[in-house]
């Protein structure tokens, strides 16, 4: 394996809280991450907790980038536009558009993020057995927490990258070095983590109102079916499976009937979500000059519409606009096409005196899903009300499980009335039926691949699925050939301040 000099000093910063208020959350941030003797109390390794969670709200802003994860993801798929002032307003996202990424061009701050956060995990986990008046279900549950942390930075760097340095104990000093991965390694690397965290009953299914934002079980069955779809791995098929099973049966989920209620304030942490990164407008201290801090997001103003004037939105810098080819797929009647994505030709209908001055790449079609509402930054005090919206990031949406079942069931050949049972259960809801209702009939479809690969597209439409699902259903290069797009695209080029910093040891990706 090659030897990389690894060297962030992201993963010295301060702790931050996570969240909304909550028992879990109401703890006093230190002015720094502590040395590894600090961890001697139940109090102190749940601070170092929080701390790891903390990475969740960076990626919309941090280090210069902006990179939320479903623009940064969508970005390279069919569905979405860089958009922005002008081509190169921000460059490393149009250069991966056209799959032409440089090591000098490319989300590196995403690299320092998750990074910070399996360093943050990495402090909970081999501190742990310092700690001398914690219970033993408190200990397995934080620690099961801990591994899922750490799984889901290493399921990024891993998606985004594939090649990585992989480590799980935190090395001191300027000239350490920390093992390059290939993918395949990193893969097995994150199964294990998840493993660890599924088995035994270590996390709850289910987490109370006050601590909604800390991994369940579910959520680590869900990340764990993501894994281990994206790798194709046909062994642990039938695993995932049952695990989606297992969350059907629970009985805790279950759909939402007004689709775009979903990305409302009423709509986070409704019954149809297994996780979400948390924002919050108030209390928040995150600014412009400290996007570490706990807070909002920026992502809703990034992606609003430029000078937007009369509307129930509020304006933003035009990021992010919908291809119409994706708007124009949904049926007249499905409620996900103007629950999801707002036309503006259809807003006019509403808000007849709204108007907008259109910027580079504009469509008239845009993410209504985490555009900015008029409110959505209301209860903030403070200088800078564009970096905290408190639009909640849905990572896992009960949909998606059983969209996952189903495809599972289909890529194992299992019964296909209960594959089509699980496809038809999203459908129905996304025409407001009863799965059951005669008029419902004309809707239904066979769980095949290709409609499955259909649905996951007007299911998770601006939700960063696309790109990867083209990826792993064999797709990428038939849809996105003519943009650039060829099998060595899969992994993008590391950063190159990162193979800098490597003396060269860090192996470039072949891009």
């Amino acid at each position: 394996m090659r030897k990389y000099k690894y060297i962030i000093a992201a993963l010295l910063v301060t702790f931050v809280s996570f969240g909304c208020t909550s028992a879990f959350l109401d703890v006093d941030p230190t002015t720094e991450v502590p040395m590894e003797d600090y961890y001697d109390t139940e109090e102190k390794i749940t601070k170092g907790l929080v701390s790891a969670y903390g990475p969740l709200q960076w990626p919309d802003f941090v280090f210069g980038q902006y990179a939320p994860l479903s623009f940064v993801s969508d970005v390279m798929s069919d569905d979405v536009r860089v958009g922005g002032a002008n081509a190169n307003d921000i460059t490393y996202l149009s250069l991966m558009r056209s799959f032409s990424a440089t090591g000098d061009y490319t989300c590196s701050s995403l690299w320092v993020v998750f990074y910070s956060g399996v360093y943050r995990a990495n402090l909970v986990i081999n501190n742990m057995d310092n700690v001398k008046d914690i219970s033993p279900s408190n200990k397995k549950k934080t620690l099961a927490e801990a591994h899922t942390l750490r799984a889901y930075n290493y399921y990024w760097l891993w998606k985004l990258w594939g090649n990585i340095p992989y480590y799980t104990e935190n090395q001191q000093g300027p000239d350490y070095l920390i093992d390059q991965m290939n993918a395949d390694d990193v893969y097995a690397k994150i199964i294990e983590d998840l493993d660890y965290a599924i088995s035994d009953n270590k996390l709850p299914f289910i987490t109370s109102a006050q601590q909604k934002g800390r991994f369940t079980k579910a959520a680590a069955q869900m990340l764990k079916a993501n894994t281990v779809m994206y790798q194709e791995d046909a062994s642990k098929y039938s695993e995932v499976l049952t695990d989606m099973k297992e969350i059907i049966g629970s009985g805790i989920y279950s759909l939402n009937d007004n689709f775009a209620e979903i990305w409302e304030d009423a709509g986070e942490w409704s019954g149809e979500s297994i996780f979400e990164v948390n924002y919050t407008d108030n209390p928040s201290s995150r600014t412009w000059d400290n996007p570490l801090a706990v807070g909002g997001s920026v992502y809703p103003i990034l992606i609003g519409i430029n000078a937007l004037k009369n509307s129930k939105f509020a304006g933003g810098y035009g990021f992010m606009p919908v291809e119409e080819t994706l708007y124009n797929l949904y049926d007249s009647n499905d409620q996900r096409k103007n629950g999801g994505i707002l036309s503006f030709t259809k807003h006019l209908e509403d808000y007849p005196n709204a108007e907008y001055e259109p910027r580079y790449d504009d469509t008239g079609f845009f993410n209504l899903k985490y555009l900015p509402r008029s409110n959505g930054n209301d209860k903030y005090i403070g200088d800078s009300p564009e970096i905290n919206y408190r639009n909640n990031y849905r990572v896992f949406r009960y949909s998606e499980t059983l969209l996952k079942a189903s495809e599972l069931i289909v890529r194992t050949g299992g019964s296909q009335t209960e594959a089509d049972s699980y496809l038809n259960e999203v459908r129905a809801r996304a025409y407001d039926m009863d799965i059951n209702d005669a008029a419902f009939a004309p809707y239904k479809k066979t769980a095949s691949l290709d409609n499955l690969l259909q649905e996951n597209r007007l299911e998770f439409a601006c939700e960063g699925h696309r790109f990867w699902d083209l990826v792993r259903f064999g797709k990428a290069e038939q849809v996105l050939g003519a943009r650039g797009y060829s099998s060595n695209k899969k992994h993008l080029p590391i950063p190159q301040s990162e193979i800098d910093q490597s003396f060269g040891t860090l192996k470039q990706n072949p891009y």
